[in-house]
């Protein structure tokens, strides 16, 4: 293998690499979640929002009982 074709398929990888690493950090849904104290969900306690950035939100308590609104994130401007 010639030293172009060596240089060619190293931009490559680095390319496949960078594009695996931006993917991974960044969600694929914009997520709201919202706790509730128990399975009857009449009393909120927490919430998490997550955004198409990656930042989270966390207020209040995490409980296992919880309802979840999720809207796919759109690439190439415009998220949320």
């Amino acid at each position: 293998m010639n030293f172009k074709k060596k240089l060619l398929l190293a931009g490559f990888l680095t390319a496949t690499a960078s594009s695996a690493a931006f993917a991974a950090f960044y969600p694929s849904h914009y997520i709201e979640r919202y706790y509730y104290s128990d399975a009857a969900k009449k009393k909120e306690v927490g919430s998490l929002t997550q955004f198409c950035s990656g930042s989270t939100y966390y207020t209040g308590k995490v409980t296992p009982y919880f309802h979840e609104l999720t809207i796919p994130c759109r690439r190439g401007g415009g998220d949320l």
